[in-house]
Parts: C-alpha cells; sequence; structure tokens
C-alpha cells in the first residue's frame, strides 16, 4: 500500500471516502423514512376517526397494497378514494357527516340549501352547459379566470390534486369539477381548451364555462355573487380581488358546502364526497325497499 504523510494507507483514505457517501446515503434514508412515517401517521389518525367497520376495511386495504410500507401523499388519497368503494363504506350512512366535517376541517362551512344556484353557460366549443345537466353526479364547482396570476392557479393545482385522487377509483363517474371564468372578455375558447392540459387536468369530468353570446359580460361574476363570492374589479382592469372557495353540490342539486382557502385537506374533501355518495345510495336502497314492501301490501 502507498502511504500518506500521516502514515494511513491511501485505500484507507478511499474506504473512509465510501463511508462518509454511506452515510450521506443513510441519512437521506432516513429522512425519507420520517416523512413516510408521518403520512402513514396522519392517515392511521384520519381512519382512527372512521366508525370501527369501516376502520377494518381501511386497514386491510392500506396492508394489502403496501401503502403503509411505500407511502406517498398520492398514493395515500388514492386509497382512501379508493376505500369509498369497500362494502364498508357503503353499508355506512354517514348520518353524521357535516358535525363530523366540521370537526375535522376548520375551513369547511355547512350550507344544506335545497338547490344551488341554477345556471347555464358554454364551454370552450360554445356547447351550453347547466347544472342540471349533471343532477346524478356529485358537483365541486369553482370560479377562477385564467389571466390571474395570484390563487387561481394554486386554488386548480388543488383541485387537480383531488381529482387525480378521485379518479383513480369508481368515484370518477359520479363527480364532475365545474371551472367557472369570471372574465369572460379575455378567457376566449382557445385560453378555455389550452387550459386544463397546463395544468393537468382530466377534461373527461372537469369542464371550463364562460358566458354565452347572449349574456352580459359580468353574468359569471354576478353568478359568483349568488355563490357568495365576489370578484371585485380593481384599478388595473386585468386583475381582480377575491377569495378561493370550493363549493359542494350533492347529488339531486342540494347546496351541500363549502371549503374556503387553500388551507383545507385535500383528503376531507374527498371524503365528503364519497360519504355524500353513500348517503345517495343508502337513501335508494331505503326506499327500493320501501316500495317492495308496500307493494306487497296492495
Amino acid at each position: 500500500h502507498e502511504r500518506r504523510h500521516d502514515g494511513h494507507d491511501v485505500d484507507d483514505v478511499g474506504n473512509e471516502a465510501d463511508d462518509g457517501g454511506m452515510h450521506q446515503d443513510d441519512g437521506e434514508h432516513e429522512q425519507d423514512d420520517g416523512k413516510r412515517k408521518y403520512e402513514v401517521g396522519k392517515i392511521r389518525r384520519l381512519i382512527a376517526t372512521l366508525p370501527l367497520s369501516v376502520t377494518r376495511s381501511a386497514g386491510a386495504l392500506f396492508e394489502g397494497h403496501g401503502i403503509l410500507t411505500n407511502l406517498t401523499r398520492r398514493s395515500a388519497l388514492a386509497a382512501l378514494a379508493a376505500l369509498a368503494a369497500t362494502p364498508a363504506f357503503a353499508n355506512h350512512p354517514g348520518e353524521n357527516l357535516d358535525a363530523r366535517m366540521m370537526e375535522m376541517e376548520d375551513y369547511f362551512q355547512l350550507i344544506d340549501e335545497q338547490s344551488a344556484p341554477a345556471f347555464e353557460l358554454q364551454d370552450a366549443q360554445g356547447k351550453l352547459v347547466r347544472l342540471s345537466d349533471f343532477n346524478d353526479k356529485i358537483v365541486v364547482l369553482y370560479f377562477i379566470y385564467a389571466g390571474c396570476t395570484d390563487v387561481c392557479p394554486l386554488h386548480t393545482q388543488k383541485i387537480a390534486q383531488i381529482q387525480s385522487a378521485i379518479n383513480e377509483g369508481p368515484m370518477k363517474d359520479v363527480v364532475q369539477f365545474i371551472a367557472i371564468t369570471t372574465d369572460p372578455a379575455n378567457d376566449t375558447a382557445e385560453i378555455l381548451q389550452a387550459y386544463p392540459e397546463i395544468h393537468g387536468l382530466d377534461t373527461e369530468n372537469w369542464v371550463f364555462l364562460t358566458t354565452t353570446a347572449e349574456q352580459s359580460e359580468d353574468a359569471t361574476r354576478l353568478l359568483a355573487r349568488e355563490y357568495g363570492l365576489e370578484f371585485t374589479m380593481t384599478e388595473d382592469a386585468d386583475m381582480m380581488m377575491h377569495a378561493a372557495v370550493t363549493h359542494v353540490i350533492d347529488i339531486g342539486g342540494r347546496f351541500a358546502g363549502k371549503f374556503h382557502g387553500m388551507n383545507f385537506k385535500n383528503v376531507n374533501l374527498i371524503l365528503y364526497v364519497s360519504e355524500l355518495i353513500n348517503n345517495t345510495q343508502h337513501r335508494q336502497r331505503e326506499r327500493g325497499w320501501l316500495d317492495w314492501l308496500t307493494g306487497a301490501f296492495r
């Protein structure tokens, strides 16, 4: 072996360098493990709030998919979206859904109005779209405009994450996402068409709506006001002051609730939507049983 001036072998120096690299790799693995454990803890705490039958299904689902040993935020949300299709969820009516959601989510507001403000707008292709077209679905509705460089792209990114998780499972067929522009004068058909690809949205159950040729330029801002949201023009005509609100409309058109701002947990909105779907299925089963029973005595 060659000798250094300090008496150590040159090969030993190489080994020390390798050991340093291994320690660095170990540190990165420990950091990744820490993140996974943190996410696992959050999901476990969430499951603890659910009924026992659902908790058992959640545990089985997570173990079966290896999520507890290799978890990412997207896989966790996708797993919870898939969990909504399990028999345990299907058998749970979720009678206290709103009360539970108000406890779980600080940014949730219960609305529970018989119907949400109706509208008739058009998509990028000029096709008329009404809110009533989606009476058989849960509607996740929000107002933005493409020229917004502040909260709108962040809001859309959050919606895209929620949609991606929901679309991993069967809920995709019963959830419709709707964005409505409050700047129809500048959000042309070409801009509306390009928007979903830029922001990672799936147009199978997401649509961007604008005013029709017959409607006034401020029609969608007036509609936003009906939903309790103000879009105020600033001195700079290209910008509007507004908040971010995600509206949830139940199957049948009932205005269920709102999730305010950007800090609500995606998983809470996903769970809320899944339980709304399960409540509807439970009521349909009850009506079917009652119809059969009353028919038997006619």
